[in-house]
């Protein structure tokens, strides 16, 4: 009997093994609770009752006196519940919702118009451009039966006449929704709505008021000031006004005939509440104004846009661009005047339209102006607001009995900055082996050294994922039998960093050309590569690093974006001030140094970022065969021939590519000064370039000056 005992005993023991621990705790834990509540118990005096006292302490008295004294403020009032039996009783009814019961409202809900057309098609898009941008968002047609698509919520009252369905949907909305959402927005199933900002607008907007807003349209056949709102940009409808309308929706759905239930609505809303529509509402910011600590003078226009930029110092003033109706004096090339086109004369007349409009708006049907044309114009970008725009106009007057006269007056205006939106772009990765070509001629053999040295300082070095082929451009009677090889220095330094770096290759491809262009020379390089090759198009003097090459990679992307970065060009060491050891007592700091600058060698402290230059690059191989394939389809023969004389690689994605070209500043591109010269081969727009950028590069105009004053003092003497 023991032997079955204990093995029964130790089978229930391995069972209850796992909760031991617990067990155990739930033992120490109810055992110090008890003990706990013992000591409490034995204390003498009740802390709650003592704190009844005075104000000045404790008293010495025992906690019964203490208690009878303040006993019969503590002691709650107990109202007995009695019902008149004279009246009848009165069921208590419950909101289905809790916030109603509570008087919380939503802000907005949208009420869209549709058809069993369009219920599929258009209403569909709007359900998944704008559904998850509001709290509700419902269907209105006039025709029962039809199908409803999934994730909709569709309410159809059976008649498509415009009285009809415009008063049933707002009857249904005062009887559903009309104690839960403070604004309800009206719109067709065509209308393109920047839900974001329409919510904006609702969140920030007062509920205590009859609003009828959207987009004021005057009524076919009359003349009177009231206005409806057009249903195809959509209107907002306060509570308060719906609540007001839904007695005279039957009324107004008997007496008004109308072949647009936008409207019909605005004609119910004049004749029974004298309501028109508005195009804007924002005078109780101005009403509020006055009671800021600036006062009206904190007012900015325009009312509800963030006030202009203002500057710290001289430095951060931002400047006007002065233009006429056919030049602007600020030009991209530096130059004082070029003509207005473009885009840019696209813009000027937009605001010369506006502000026309916004007159006749503001002084109809007692004036009318005409333009006769612009005296001034001057633009600025404010990054706080958008683009402010400040026109004289020279106007023609006319009064409403014929009278004309010539007027000259001033207007502001501002296009205000849309939303800011985060573009969707492809993934890319910093793993992608880079390709650097590197084109040669003769004339830069001497420099090519110092170029290879670079690449094995910021590329080899730190064991970067990228190669590098020499493309070493022979002229007609250069390298030759019999004749030196002009690129044998070039070759022997190769070879070196070959030796010095195992595992190192470095291609070098001969071509002999006598024109040579760069798209050209790309196209001989491009046939030896795959379509996913990542090329970083360099140039002598490029100097190449871990991030200029981490920069190319992200900024390249393959069909969608090329990449044509800006390098910093240091001036002229003639011309630019050295940096001294130490400035005597007194003295200022000296200034910063520019990137790439060395300032414990004697650097130059001064540069520029070249616009002119566009020979560096970044793209991928398979979309510059796409763009050469375009330019040979549209341009043919000899033309062909032409066109490529004059255009670089940059000029061959700009004007026969689809993709983005992105161009910006790369501080990690400095190139030394030297003294380059521009082949005469070169088109004239090249050829004009390359002079402009390196008489540009020479110096600061300060520095010039000063150059140019020293010599004429030199001369005179």
């Amino acid at each position: 009997m023991a032997g079955p005992t204990a093995m029964r005993l130790s089978s229930v023991l391995a069972l209850l093994q796992p909760a031991l621990p617990l067990i155990l705790g739930l033992s120490l834990g109810c055992s110090l609770s008890l003990l706990r509540v013992s000591w409490i118990q034995g204390e003498g005096e009740d802390p709650c009752v003592v704190a009844v006292g005075e104000p000045g302490g404790p008293q010495n008295l025992d906690s019964g006196a203490q208690l009878d004294q303040s006993d019969e403020d503590f002691k709650p009032r107990i109202v007995p519940y009695y019902r008149d039996p004279n009246k009848p009783y009165k069921k208590v009814l419950r909101t289905r919702y809790i916030q109603t019961e509570l008087g919380s409202r939503e802000r907005l809900l949208v009420a869209v118009l549709t058809s069993r057309a369009t219920l599929s098609t258009l209403a569909v898009a709007v359900n998944r451009t704008v559904a998850h941008h509001f709290p509700r968002l419902l269907y209105f047609t006039g025709q029962r039966g039809a199908r409803t698509p999934a994730g909709m919520q569709v309410v159809s009252h059976g008649d498509e006449r415009p009285a009809w369905l415009m008063s049933e949907t707002l009857r249904h909305l005062h009887t559903h929704f009309g104690a839960d959402y403070d604004w309800f927005f009206v719109m067709q199933d065509d209308t393109y709505v920047q839900a974001p900002r329409l919510a904006a607008l609702a969140g920030h907007l007062s509920i205590n008021q009859d609003l009828y807003l959207g987009r004021t349209e005057e009524f076919i056949g009359a003349g009177e000031q009231a206005r409806y709102c057009h249903g195809g940009f959509g209107y907002l409808l306060s509570r308060s006004l719906l609540l007001r309308l839904w007695p005279h929706l039957d009324g107004c759905r008997g007496d008004i005939l109308s072949a647009r239930p936008d409207e019909w609505l605005g004609r119910c809303l004049i004749d029974s509440l004298g309501i028109g529509c508005v195009s804007q509402h924002q005078a109780q910011i101005r009403n509020l104004t006055v009671l800021t600590p600036e006062g009206e003078a904190g007012l900015s226009w325009p009312i509800g846009l963030p006030a202009p930029f203002t500057p710290h110092s001289r430095f951060e003033v931002l400047g006007w661009d002065y233009f006429t109706e056919q030049h602007t004096f600020s030009c991209a090339d530096g130059a004082p005047k070029c003509p207005l086109q473009g885009a840019s004369r696209a813009d000027v007349g937009d605001a010369v339209e506006t502000a026309l409009e916004q007159l006749n708006r503001r002084y109809q049907p007692r004036l009318r102006f005409q333009k006769q044309r612009l005296l001034n114009g001057y633009r600025r970008f404010d990054p706080a607001r958008g683009m402010e725009y400040t026109l004289d106009l020279l106007l023609e007057a006319v009064t409403q009995r014929g009278h004309r006269r010539a007027l000259a007056r001033r207007v502001s205006l501002l296009r205000p900055l849309s939303r800011v939106e985060i573009l969707p772009m492809p993934y890319v990765t910093e793993a992608t082996r880079v390709q650097l070509v590197l084109p040669l001629l003769v004339a830069e053999a001497a420099a090519a050294p110092a170029f290879l040295e670079a690449f094995a300082a910021g590329v080899l070095e730190p064991r970067e994922h990228a190669l590098l082929t020499l493309l070493l451009v022979y002229g007609p009677r250069e390298g030759g039998r019999g004749a030196p090889d002009p690129f044998l220095g070039v070759k022997a330094a190769a070879a070196e960093l070959e030796r010095r770096y195992p595992g190192t290759r470095l291609a070098w491809l001969a071509v002999r050309a006598e024109a040579p262009s760069q798209v050209r020379l790309l196209d001989v390089v491009s046939k030896k590569h795959p379509v996913d090759t990542l090329f970083f198009l360099a140039t002598v003097w490029t100097r190449p690093g871990p991030e200029v090459l981490n920069r190319c990679r992200m900024n390249a992307i393959s069909g969608w974006q090329a990449f044509f970065p800006v390098h910093f060009q240091e001036f002229s060491p003639a011309l630019a001030p050295q940096r001294s050891p130490q400035g005597p007592p007194g003295a200022g700091p000296d200034p910063p140094s520019p990137p790439g600058a060395e300032p414990a060698r004697g650097a130059p402290v001064g540069g520029r970022f070249d616009r002119q230059a566009s020979a560096e690059g970044c793209f991928y191989n398979a979309d510059y065969l796409a763009a050469r394939a375009r330019l040979a389809g549209e341009l043919a023969g000899q033309e062909e021939e032409e066109a490529l004389e004059g255009l670089e690689v940059m000029d061959v994605f700009l004007r026969f590519s689809g993709l983005h070209l992105f161009r910006a500043v790369e501080p990690g591109l400095v190139q030394k000064f030297s003294v380059r010269d521009c082949s005469p081969r070169l088109s004239e727009e090249l050829y004009h370039r390359c002079r402009l950028s390196t008489l540009e590069g020479l110096g600061a105009r300060a520095q010039l000056a000063v150059a140019l004053f020293e010599q004429e003092q030199a001369n005179s003497t």
